[in-house]
């Protein structure tokens, strides 16, 4: 089953380094954040210019004003139409820079859309739904789910359960090559814009069922993690300054 969430696997074994964000052939792509153009052309992913067998399709990137921890941050928006941007421009945040589209490697039309952090490198990817506001009511749910020996569980199936509007939600833990975690969480499971409630978590490790209770607050980041028969914990784990 094709996951395209960030760290999902698809086309058999490649692992997504972004979101997708369904829309309308034609739709307004709005750039994220204010900073300057430096890349809008087909040819993103191959690096040559015009290459118009290149997965990314017609593709914008923007480095922003604005980082985190002294670190430059970057958005990509991938697979577009139109591209109504030039290198070098300055944009504002909202401002349209493309048209959503279907071109590159992809089974119709949709956003890619990608944050990479410190560098503009495929191996610099991190997950967009932490660093994107959830919808009116909704809040983001944040997992590390491992081993004993704390070892990630890759592509692992996760499923939740509301309990007031009794709807599931099924999503998996992040693929073992290409994608990064946030340094903080440690995560390896992001679902974002999840409607206020509480969820019953379910998922299958050793054999065995395995069930936690999270509440959704609106506007808010939700966290737990798993590790194996040391069970459940609300907070992360805190890691060794490096000497």
């Amino acid at each position: 089953m094709a996951d395209y969430r960030y760290g999902g696997t698809f086309f058999a074994d490649v692992v997504h380094t972004g979101v997708d964000i369904p829309a309308e052939a034609g739709s307004p792509v709005l750039a994220a954040g204010e900073g300057v153009v430096i890349w809008a052309d087909w040819g993103f992913f191959s690096g040559v210019p015009g290459n118009d067998r290149d997965p990314y399709g017609k593709a914008v990137v923007i480095r922003h004003d604005f980082g985190y921890q002294g670190k430059a941050l970057y958005t990509i928006y991938a697979h577009m139409s139109d591209i109504e941007t030039l290198v070098g421009r300055v944009v504002e945040r909202g401002e349209e820079i493309g048209k959503v589209g279907d071109t590159g490697m992809t089974t119709g039309p949709h956003l890619h859309f990608e944050v990479r952090w410190g560098e503009n490198s495929f191996y610099k990817t991190f997950n967009p739904e932490l660093w994107m506001a959830p919808q009116q009511g909704s809040g983001v749910l944040v997992a590390r789910l491992a081993n004993s020996q704390d070892a990630p569980l890759s592509g692992l199936t996760v499923t939740l359960n509301s309990i007031t509007r009794r709807q599931m939600y099924t999503v998996r833990t992040y693929g073992p090559h290409t994608v990064n975690s946030d340094p903080y969480y440690r995560e390896n499971l992001v679902l974002g814009d999840l409607p206020a409630d509480v969820y019953k978590v379910t998922f299958e490790y050793e054999g065995e069922k395995q069930q936690y209770w999270v509440r959704i607050l609106p506007g808010q980041t939700t966290y737990f993690r798993f590790q194996g028969k040391h069970g459940f914990f609300d907070t992360p784990q805190q890691q060794s300054a490096t000497p």
